[in-house]
């Protein structure tokens, strides 16, 4: 048995597929399943069954590929030692950040970051939640900042700030010209939506009492994560959308006025970040962390008075 035939099994877990696993890894397909069938020789059982169209992976496999990933994060953790005993934070971070948040995160911290740790190398990638717990788990990227509270096994979550909700509205709408928007007076038919099976979108559901299942139908159905182009449809159109406090700070100044706090009950999210159970990189999450509430507005670091948004996820 050796490091390379449980990387192998661990692509070809996630890929469903010999063909696609053997591309991904840069190996051919018969020297993956040859690998695979000297892994299972060596084990004395089968770990896929290869009967089944696609194919399975048996009962005694998946408790092997369990126990393979705890063996390639303490792998990881090896290589990390050489990084971690330097007093230099260096290396490769790979962060996970949900598509609603990521637009107005990154610009904040990402030059400080270089500034502070140039021997730091960060990947970001744009995720929904499910997908960024998801790769923490199978090792494919070491962190993830996300909504919060979710509900996810072997996953520790360390809150970085709060951030309010606020509501957007276009200049012909009737309310335009109140400062504060009270939920009880929008109609569900004048409101833009992100794309289901988020957890921002959950949370507006949610602000709104709203059952996706019974939204009014528009004219215009717009599939996306991006509340830019919500606020675009705003400010074109009509009606209103809602959009995270950090979205407001690059607002043009003669568009600010399409800002409104909602009342009697702000709502807020939480943003955490979020590791594995046991993970390698702690040096470096550690640098991300002090970086990003750093340079987060202090009011945004302390949990306000009221509830949490639940992701409902």
């Amino acid at each position: 048995m050796n490091i390379a035939q449980l990387e192998y099994l661990k692509e070809l877990y996630a890929c469903g597929s010999f063909s696609l696993a053997a591309d991904r890894l840069g190996v051919t397909q018969p020297a993956l399943s040859l690998q695979i069938q000297k892994l299972e020789e060596e084990l004395e059982f089968k770990l896929i069954d290869r009967t089944k169209r696609p194919f399975q992976f048996t009962d005694e496999g998946k408790v092997f590929y369990e126990k393979s990933l705890e063996i390639l994060k303490q792998i990881e953790a090896l290589k990390q030692i050489s990084i971690n005993i330097s007093e230099e934070v260096s290396g490769n971070l790979k962060v996970g950040i949900i598509p609603t948040l990521a637009p107005y995160l990154i610009p904040l911290f990402i030059h400080q970051l270089g500034k502070d740790f140039p021997a730091l190398q960060l990947e970001i990638y744009e995720l929904k939640t499910e997908e960024i717990v998801d790769e923490i788990k199978m090792g494919d990227i070491d962190c993830g900042i996300i909504s919060t509270p979710i509900s996810a096994t072997n996953i520790s979550i360390t809150p970085l700030f709060y951030e309010r909700f606020y509501a957007y509205l276009s200049e012909d709408h009737r309310l335009f010209e109140q400062d504060f928007i009270d939920l009880k007076s929008i109609e569900e038919g004048e409101i833009w939506y992100l794309e289901e099976g988020n957890c921002f979108q959950n949370q507006v559901n949610s602000i709104c009492q709203i059952n996706p299942q019974k939204k009014n139908k528009q004219s215009l159905v717009y599939h996306s994560n991006s509340i830019e182009s919500l606020r675009r449809i705003v400010e074109n159109k009509s009606g209103l959308t809602f959009i995270p406090e950090l979205a407001t700070i690059n607002i043009p100044a003669e568009q600010e006025e399409l800002i409104k706090e909602i009342v009697p009950n702000e709502p807020v999210r939480e943003i955490s970040l979020i590791t594995a159970k046991r993970f390698a990189k702690e040096r470096q999450v550690n640098a991300l962390q002090k970086v990003i509430k750093s340079n987060i507005p202090a009011r945004m670091l302390q949990q306000p008075e009221g509830g949490i948004m639940d992701t409902l996820i």
